[in-house]
């Protein structure tokens, strides 16, 4: 395995395990802030924003900067404002300590897609681009649920020094193993967004927002969902995020294989059709709650949603790619502002189905957003959007 990619790996380990350790402690947040579970949530909601639309931005004024030193200092950012979290004591701070965050997320994160790309020959891209990513796949694996055990057992503020201390190793790593890189032609903001009025790249990136978005309806909320379907208390449901997580590492490693290898619209319909179904099974098993049944079923559809879900990021970076070969920099932090703009707009649709429903509406409504990636996907294969590329 190729060390230089590891070590991007590591930081996305980083960043992920910090993103979206909150998704299982929100309960504990929402109790110990005096605030609702709903109005917990946004700090999952703001930071998707803040990442998606500060990312283009954020990676065009940065363009100039050296690779090496802008992932040093990016994560750095990231990782402070997480520790912050240690000491703040009130939802305002902890809100913007979260955009913080997000600001540095923002940059790290396609950053290092990038280097992945150019650190790897075509045919094998996918695969490359496929272990970085694989990163926030094992955050899901490990770190996410690591954080929610340390949370359950020494309060959720205790999660934050994990976070710290992987940031710390991570920034390390970088600084000690990655050579230095050679900057991309600088490209600017008009540029940057003018690659959007190619419609196979709109498509593109319409997929990868309505593919991660959906699941984030729920994912943002599995705390509560799961101890709702199962009856299980923290550590059950660190258990649950561990299936899911493992089941992310082998989807993840499955788009990166079948990128290279297999069509894209084909796969793209199976895989939303999946999803779909997946999140829909966590509405349909709330009438059975914490029998044997909703307990198994709830595995099964933990495990089909996260292979399913986590093997769309390889299959999109690898097709915008062939898209627009000589503007990859661009379209790739196009990408990852799709990935948290779609989980964003997910996380704020899961807030309105739990304030004017039920933990069963989230599955619902997840379902519903996943299906209209379906729509999209059929619109573009049927307008003969998978043989189009954008101009050099």
């Amino acid at each position: 395995m190729n060390l230089r990619l590891l070590v991007l790996a590591l930081g996305t380990f980083a960043i992920g395990t910090g993103s979206f350790v909150f998704a299982g402690l929100l309960g504990d947040v929402a109790e110990d802030l005096s605030v609702s579970v709903a109005t917990a949530g946004q700090l999952i909601t703001l930071y998707a924003i803040v990442y998606a639309v500060g990312s283009p931005i954020l990676v065009t004024i940065t363009s100039r900067v050296g690779r090496k030193r802008l992932l040093i200092v990016s994560l750095a950012v990231f990782t402070g404002a997480n520790v912050a979290a240690v000491v703040l004591s009130s939802f305002g701070p902890l809100l913007a300590s979260r955009v913080i965050a997000a600001c540095g997320a923002a940059i790290f994160t396609p950053t290092t897609a990038v280097v992945a790309a150019s650190l790897a020959p075509p045919e094998r891209r996918g695969r490359a681009l496929a272990t970085v990513t694989g990163g926030l796949t094992i955050a899901f694996a490990f770190g996410i649920p690591l954080g929610t055990l340390v949370g359950d057992y020494f309060g959720w503020r205790a999660a934050f020094v994990l976070v710290g201390v992987l940031g710390a190793v991570a920034l390390i790593g970088i600084a000690v193993l990655l050579p230095a890189i050679e900057n991309p032609l600088p490209v600017s903001l008009r540029e940057r967004l003018g690659v959007v009025r190619q419609p196979a790249v709109v498509a593109a990136l319409s997929l990868t927002a309505i593919g991660l978005g959906a699941g984030f309806v729920v994912f943002t909320y599995i705390g509560p969902l799961m101890g709702g379907i199962t009856g299980y208390g923290g550590r059950g449901i660190s258990g649950m995020l561990l299936l899911f997580g493992l089941a992310a590492i082998a989807g993840n490693a499955l788009g990166g294989y079948g990128a290279d290898r297999w069509g894209y619209g084909r796969s793209l319909a199976v895989i939303f059709a999946v999803v779909t179904l997946s999140l829909l099974a966590l509405s349909l098993l709330m009438p059975v709650a914490g029998s044997l049944l909703a307990v198994v079923g709830a595995g099964v559809a933990l495990v089909t949603w996260s292979v399913a879900g986590w093997a769309i990021t390889p299959f999109q970076q690898h097709r915008l790619l062939e898209l627009a070969p000589r503007q990859g920099n661009i379209v790739l932090s196009l990408n990852a502002s799709a990935i948290y703009l779609g989980q964003g707009v997910g996380a704020g649709l899961g807030a309105l189905a739990l304030s004017y429903g039920s933990l069963a509406s989230l599955g619902w409504v997840a379902a519903l957003y996943a299906a209209v990636g379906l729509v999209v996907l059929a619109f573009e294969m049927r307008t003969g959007g998978s043989k189009s590329k954008c101009p050099d």
